[in-house]
């Protein structure tokens, strides 16, 4: 790693510690978010009083007058989050941390969720920004791989080990 390449994460981490004093949040709170930024994807923590989880929404914002665009990720982060709802079942291959492969598992289509605190970032790639802000709501609903990314998080943070069938199931046709 170059040097200036260093400082500058040096810098996005400070940035990042001084968003979870300005939230008033333990940094601790906050790793779902960071993770998923730098990591993408939803993600998990529990410890002590403190369970948080991330849930990341993609789309993509296209110019077709200029032939440009970017891809716009929101990502939510709950803070000690419960399930109040889930409707429907999907059908989806997953894989989690350290697995080799993905397997087989049932998600909601549908699912809601309360919690103490639901902070959203938005990224924005053209500008290079992550813009913040706490919403009103306690409450949040997803669909498809949204509610998939939550209810696979809740799990997490339930002590579950996510499991399902296994991907040789499958069979080519």
């Amino acid at each position: 790693m170059q040097r200036e390449e260093a400082l500058a994460e040096i810098g996005f981490t400070g940035a990042e510690q001084q968003l979870a004093r300005r939230l008033a949040l333990p940094a601790d709170a906050c790793i779902p978010l960071f993770f998923s930024i730098r990591f993408g994807g939803a993600w998990s923590f529990a410890d002590g009083g403190i369970r948080a989880l991330s849930v990341v929404e993609r789309t993509t914002v296209y110019d077709e007058t200029t032939g440009e665009g970017y891809s716009r990720e929101v990502i939510h982060l709950c803070i000690n989050p419960v399930c109040t709802g889930r409707e429907g079942i999907v059908r989806r291959l997953e894989k989690c941390g350290e697995e080799k492969t993905r397997f087989l598992v049932e998600r909601p289509f549908r699912i809601r969720i309360r919690a103490d605190r639901i902070i959203t970032a938005e990224l924005n790639p053209a500008r290079k920004t992550i813009i913040t802000r706490e919403r009103s709501s306690r409450t949040i609903a997803w669909e498809g791989s949204a509610a998939a990314q939550a209810d696979h998080e809740l799990e997490h943070l339930a002590g579950r080990t996510v499991a399902g069938g296994l991907l040789w199931e499958f069979q080519f046709l």
